[in-house]
């Protein structure tokens, strides 16, 4: 992904919805959009696509279909952002499809949500002292259900240690991962922190990639954003995650 791809992508979700702008130029986001434009001739199924941004810049000779619960975001997707791509309303909790149907499976910045959904219901479990959600264990296990052997997940979701607000953290979503997946990586995207929350200038996330900018092309300045996991939490402003069903 090039300057000139960013922009396009960034005017086109601006253009079909202010508000569905990811809100930060660096998102964890357009580097999953860099990985996912490698695939050709593949079924890929997003889960809570909303408007549908990243299925958009997927190669359309792959079947595309997005799913998410808000008819509406849905709409706009057919009318504005990819025509080309199938819409479905429906669950995460419950996917409309039979077992072993999609290559590939993008759940992106979406299992948060189920995490919220059991926090604000006090449906919180432990496993070996850490924290388990049952939406999002429900959410993961739907996933594995439907993802073709060897099929391969692709996961982003914000990091609780540089928000500090009801995200996952590092256990937790490890631990939901190795409930269903036996092959996975975990990476750290974005480990510049965030020294105050009242101060743009001392959130080093934000700041230090736009200085970078100015002599890094945009994927380059992507790809350098990428931590694999050392086996350790870590500061971060999202994670991403491929996971292999086996």
């Amino acid at each position: 992904m090039d300057d000139s791809d960013f922009l396009r992508i960034k005017q086109k979700m601006i253009k079909s919805d202010p508000k569905k702008y990811w809100g930060d130029d660096y998102d964890v986001r357009f580097y999953l959009i860099t990985k996912l434009k490698k695939i050709k001739n593949k079924s890929i199924l997003d889960v809570g696509s909303g408007i549908g941004i990243i299925n958009s810049e997927v190669d359309p000779n792959n079947l595309r279909i997005n799913l998410d619960l808000t008819y509406q975001d849905l709409m706009i997707c057919e009318k504005k952002v990819a025509s080309g791509v199938n819409n479905i309303c429906g669950s995460m909790n419950n996917l409309p499809f039979i077992d072993n149907s999609f290559d590939y499976i993008i759940c992106s910045h979406v299992i948060e949500i189920a995490k919220l959904i059991d926090t604000e219901k006090n449906r919180i479990e432990k496993r070996n002292q850490v924290n388990q959600f049952p939406t999002v264990e429900n959410t993961l296990s739907e996933i594995a259900r439907v993802l073709k052997s060897n099929g391969i997940l692709f996961l982003t979701t914000p990091n609780n240690a540089y928000y500090k607000t009801k995200k996952l953290d590092y256990s937790e979503l490890k631990n939901s991962l190795n409930n269903h997946f036996s092959n996975y990586s975990l990476s750290f995207f974005n480990t510049y922190p965030r020294f105050s929350k009242k101060y743009r200038k001392l959130n080093f996330a934000n700041v230090i990639p736009k200085l970078r900018s100015k002599t890094t092309k945009y994927e380059k300045l992507l790809n350098s954003l990428i931590k694999k996991d050392q086996g350790k939490d870590k500061q971060s402003v999202s994670f991403y995650v491929e996971a292999i069903k086996n």
